[in-house]
């Protein structure tokens, strides 16, 4: 894991889930939406409580898929407003698009 990008992304959440705002018992894990086949990057990583990232509805739990696939959409979607091609795009995001 890059240091400088771990840093970067719980600066920006402030140490809190990015999705439901909690501290998770002061325990927020890094997730890789992407996954870890793509360069480590800020855009392609957030934080998350234990409930959305290995719970039942988090996006490594039974019930995470829809979590998990609308977090790769905000990120093709971060892509696509920074004026990246589809082949960039699809690039980035390990060679799917979503």
């Amino acid at each position: 894991m890059d240091k400088k990008v771990y840093q970067a992304v719980h600066e920006r959440s402030k140490g809190l889930c990015e999705i439901c705002g909690s501290n998770g018992g002061g325990m927020v894990e890094l997730h890789h939406i992407v996954g870890r086949r793509v360069k480590e990057s800020p855009e392609n990583c957030i934080m998350l409580c234990y409930e959305h990232h290995r719970g039942t509805w988090g996006v490594h739990g039974k019930n995470g898929s829809t979590l998990n696939i609308n977090l790769k959409r905000t990120v093709q979607g971060y892509y696509k407003a920074q004026g990246l091609s589809e082949d960039e795009i699809r690039e980035k995001m390990g060679g799917k698009l979503y």
